[in-house]
Parts: C-alpha cells; structure tokens; sequence
C-alpha cells in the first residue's frame, strides 16, 4: 500500500489554527483572521499523516519559544543581579553594570546575548512584542 505524501501548504495551514479560538462556523489563525472558504476547504482533505506532521512542528515551535524565552530570562537575570551593587543614585547603565561583573558572569552574559541575536539577527520578536 504506498505511503500517503504530505502536503506542506495543509501542514501550515493546520499549525496556524488557533485552537484557543472556536466558533461552530468558523475557523481562526492565530493572528486572529478567519480561513478563507478555499482554505477551509483544503482543511477538510487533511490526512492523519498531515495531522501529525503539523503536531510535530507545533511541538518544535513551542520548543523554540520555550528556549528562547529562557535564554532571555537568564540574561535578564544575570543583568540584575548587579544592578543592586550600583552606588545610590547611579543611572542603571550597561557599561556600568558590565564593570561590575565577574569574568564568568560578563562571559555568559556575552553567550546569551549572542545566541538571542542569533536566532533573531534583526530584533523582530522584540519589535514585534513576540517571543
């Protein structure tokens, strides 16, 4: 019996549902705009292959949000831990907290800054409030 293809086009159809969001008539992505009638359609022909394929991407996504949100966690972390150790009165400045920081802490703080841009090399999430 041959293996049913994926579709990749259904697979992004299916990972963009906002399943949060459900109306009896409707679907939703989760920018908030409705399926057109013809995406609605080809949503319909799905397959349980292409069912999984768009639950395993959905699960790498959350992954990568997950991770991403820790690593922007910890350098905030990181950030203020010195913050406190700044004289009375001190305009919280980078230079100044950078000054502050042991060797191994300015290192990690380096990694962590170079492997958010990395991800996100023009700033988009922060931009666009995602992430």
């Amino acid at each position: 019996m041959p293996q049913p293809s994926i579709r990749p086009d259904v697979v992004v159809l299916l990972t963009d549902v906002d399943t949060s969001r459900r109306t009896p008539d409707h679907l939703y992505r989760h920018d908030g705009s409705p399926f057109t009638a013809a995406e609605l359609d080809l949503l319909h022909t799905c397959t349980p292959a292409e069912i999984d394929a768009a639950n395993a991407q959905r699960q790498l996504q959350d992954d990568w949000k997950r991770e991403d949100h820790e690593m922007h966690k910890a350098l905030v972390n990181l950030f203020t831990k010195y913050v406190d150790q700044l004289p009375d009165g001190t305009l919280c400045r980078s230079s100044d907290i950078y000054d502050l920081m042991t060797d191994q802490d300015y290192a990690e703080c380096e990694r962590l800054a170079e492997a958010i841009k990395a991800r996100d090399p023009f700033g988009c999430s922060t931009e666009h409030g995602q992430g």
